[in-house]
């Protein structure tokens, strides 16, 4: 099936599924997998379709009052990107959570206030920087080392032996103390 060619029944039934999900307070994305199940379309490609539509309805609201489309609803729940700043600050928040022992669906969760729907989206932005922008987050998380704030390298930190040291010179001196008898100790009973 080629996937650029739509009919007007397939796209009218794309936005009804929408429209239904967004009464029904579901995600779009499960009106998404209802399309492509009907069509042999991949859910990305339903996706892109839908969003593609929505930004030609903004700009002829007439294509879609004669498909009957409500633009208004469709409007609504238009896609917000991620400003540079607001990925930047998530990333770094999360990391720092990380560094506190918090997970990071935890550290989600406090950022987007308890709200599901913006926890889902934050975790889905911060999985997808993990993945495809690594140039980002480690840019972040050299940022946090050298402002010596706890943080957790998700890519980790390199051998165990650097990450002793880094940790053994961040200590006070009663810190190196205790590390040191604690090893001590540990020494002894082997």
């Amino acid at each position: 099936m080629d996937n650029n060619n739509w009919t007007v029944e397939q796209t009218k039934e794309l936005f009804k599924l929408c429209a239904d999900a967004r009464k029904n307070g579901t995600s779009l994305s499960s009106a998404f997998r209802d399309v492509a199940s009907l069509t042999g379309r991949s859910v990305n490609s339903v996706r892109n379709y839908y969003y593609g539509q929505v930004k030609m309805f903004e700009l002829v609201p007439d294509i879609a009052d004669k498909l009957g489309i409500s633009v208004g609803e469709t409007l609504r729940d238009r896609f917000v990107p991620f400003s540079d700043a607001e990925t930047d600050e998530l990333i770094r928040n999360v990391l720092i959570a990380k560094g506190k022992g918090i997970s990071v669906r935890k550290a989600i969760l406090e950022l987007s206030g308890g709200d599901p729907q913006k926890a889902l989206r934050l975790q889905n932005k911060y999985r997808s920087c993990l993945r495809s922008h690594r140039d980002r987050v480690e840019k972040i998380v050299e940022e946090l080392k050298a402002s010596h704030m706890p943080y957790v390298n998700p890519y980790g930190d390199g051998d165990n032996f650097t990450r002793l040291t880094e940790y053994i010179a961040s200590l006070d001196e009663r810190g190196a103390h205790k590390f040191l008898s604690l090893i001590s100790e540990l020494r002894i009973k082997n």
